[in-house]
């Protein structure tokens, strides 16, 4: 075989891509650099297989190379997706014929090896990266003298796994963990699938049943893994007809670290691994339409593969609200809502700052708009946690109020249903964040997953939630109250008090003239509920009304004796329907 046409470039890179998806677990074991979190094989094959399904091949090599670069800037995950990303893009460039020969894709790997090694603020030896310099450099080497793809291929195959090996030593963290670098290996398993799919005259490549891969020999146990400087990997694409990726990648240095700007056709995916995604997506929107934000806690990544922990994992979505300090000691993974305006979409509690949640909100025209997370946000997580933990309780906010219990049920019965289990908590807010505080806690404590889900029902049961709300202008405009209800409250001035019924929907629960009654009849129902079934714990949430939460938690200390478990700001999400003002109390009876 001379020369690649488009299907047989498509052939190509699909049989690497499974390569890559058969060792992702194992590469997964090998993740030190440039953090510990256990991801690299998933996020590759996941960057390599997404953007193989997203487009269909043509004949042409350069056409189909070229829809290929586009689908990978779009599925690419993590460090070393992005990287490939770009390296796929650096090939595009170069190859721009129908078909192609091996001196002319030799000249085209060392264009992708360029492209990717631009893309990256800090390069590194001893990564990835010099993988893929040694393959592009013994790629022009030897087609010097080679025609047949096949040959080339096997004849490079040695300079690459010698290539692979010397990772070992290069980084201190590789060093000490005693691994190859895990994107690397995960390259040359990319290769090797690509070399197997040549060898046998271009089928498509498939796993036999227990076979196993290169990645195999580069697997060690290892321990005395670091955790990340940084707590959080984001990303997103930057949309724009003239970028600048130097420009954009000086303005987000000051971040963080392990930043990349993959640039595309007008557009870039951008990687930095930092404590802030939002000032992230807001420097990025100085650039060009921002999207496809992705953002990991790779600080729970590292706590999931390197410390120990209960045997069932525990997650819920960002209208939990409870503060990150607990959700971080309890070990609370969460799934967040996505918060629409205009044709900028963002990730609540992750990529909107709460300044910029509130313009957003107060601009006339159109009222932001709230979704649930797409499926691959759960898919993602599940089958993240699932090599970690034997079950995941996966807890969501009413099913009444959102699609997103839902989208956990679906993505629970793709994955494996019979070790996650999604719960509708019918609570939204604190008086959800109430029920998962006790569901981890308990599960912290040696509870069993069975029995925790037995409790659940009775816990659910036993939170009551409480809101003032100054207005009802903000539930009218997101659809959770009528617009007449919202004109008769505004005509009478009522101060209104929301709750949620036994399934989850919001009711008017009790109104008054004035806030100040409204905090009275709040306090004679909370003293009520203490007397019939004493308080275990009671919360406070609020929307930018920190003082008044103060204020009114006073009172409530002195009414049932001890003080809140907590006061916190509640989500964008719940704020866009609350209002500013706000002010909800949540109680946990025993």
């Amino acid at each position: 075989m001379t020369e690649l046409d488009g299907y047989l470039l498509h052939g190509f890179f699909k049989s690497g891509a499974h390569r890559v998806s058969l060792a992702r677990s194992r590469i997964d074991g090998i993740n030190v650099f440039p953090v510990p979190d256990g991801d690299t094989g998933s996020n590759m094959a996941a960057t390599l297989l997404n953007a193989i399904d997203a487009i269909e091949p043509g004949p042409s090599a350069a056409d189909t190379l070229s829809a290929l670069a586009d689908a990978a800037l779009d599925s690419a995950r993590g460090n070393s997706g992005v990287i490939l990303a770009q390296f796929i893009y650096g090939l595009s460039e170069a190859v721009v014929n129908a078909r192609v020969r091996t001196r002319e894709f030799a000249a085209a790997a060392g264009n992708a090896y360029a492209r990717a090694k631009a893309s990256i603020s800090q390069p590194k030896d001893g990564t990835i990266l010099s993988v893929i310099n040694d393959w592009s450099a013994s790629l022009l080497r030897k087609s010097q003298g080679i025609d047949s793809f096949d040959e080339l291929m096997h004849a490079t195959a040695s300079d690459l796994a010698q290539s692979l090996e010397s990772t070992r030593d290069v980084l201190p963290e590789m060093r000490t963990a005693g691994v190859v670098d895990a994107g690397a290996a995960g390259f040359v398993e990319f290769i090797a699938g690509a070399r197997d799919y040549l060898a046998a005259g271009a089928p498509a490549f498939q796993a036999e049943p227990g076979q196993t891969s290169p990645a195999a020999s580069v697997h060690h146990d290892h321990d005395g893994a670091t955790a990340p400087v940084y707590r959080y990997c984001a990303e997103a694409i930057v949309s724009a007809h003239d970028l600048d990726a130097s420009s954009i990648r000086a303005a987000l240095e000051p971040l963080g670290d392990s930043l990349i700007v993959a640039a595309g056709k007008a557009r870039a995916r951008v990687h930095l691994h930092t404590d802030d995604p939002a000032a992230m997506v807001h420097v990025l929107a100085g650039y060009g339409t921002v999207s496809a934000h992705k953002v990991d806690d790779m600080a729970l990544q590292y706590l999931d593969a390197h410390t120990s922990h209960p045997a069932t994992a525990v997650v819920t979505d960002s209208c939990c609200d409870l503060p990150d300090a607990m959700l971080r000691k309890l070990g609370v993974h969460v799934v967040p809502l996505l918060l629409g305006s205009g044709q900028t979409e963002y990730l609540d509690r992750l990529t909107i700052s709460p300044e910029l949640f509130w313009e957003l909100s107060g601009q006339k025209g159109t009222f932001p708009r709230t979704s649930q997370p797409p499926a691959a946000s759960f898919d993602r997580l599940y089958s993240g946690l699932l090599a970690h933990y034997e079950n995941v309780l996966s807890v969501h906010l009413a099913s009444a109020l959102s699609g997103t219990c839902e989208a956990a049920h679906r993505s629970a019965q793709k994955i494996d249903d019979t070790k996650i289990t999604v719960v509708d908590s019918r609570h939204l807010s604190a008086s959800l964040g109430l029920v998962v505080y006790r569901l981890a806690t308990a599960i912290r404590e040696g509870m069993s997953a069975l029995d925790a889900q037995k409790a659940l029902l009775q816990w659910t049961q036993k939170a009551r939630q409480f809101v003032s709300v100054t207005s009802l202008k903000y539930m009218v405009r997101g659809g959770r109250v009528s617009p007449l209800k919202g004109a008769i409250a505004k005509v009478l001035n009522l101060k209104p008090i929301v709750s949620v019924d036994e399934n989850g929907k919001s009711i008017l629960y009790g109104k008054a003239f004035s806030e100040e009654a409204n905090f009275r009849k709040i306090l004679a129902m909370v003293s009520d509920i203490h007397e019939k079934a004493p308080i275990m714990y009671y919360a406070l949430g609020h929307a930018s009304a920190p003082q008044k939460a103060e204020r009114l938690a006073k009172r409530l200390t002195d009414l049932v004796g001890f003080p809140p478990l907590y006061i916190t700001e509640i989500s964008p999400v719940v704020a866009l329907n609350s209002g500013p003002g706000a002010v909800s109390v949540v109680t946990m009876s025993r």
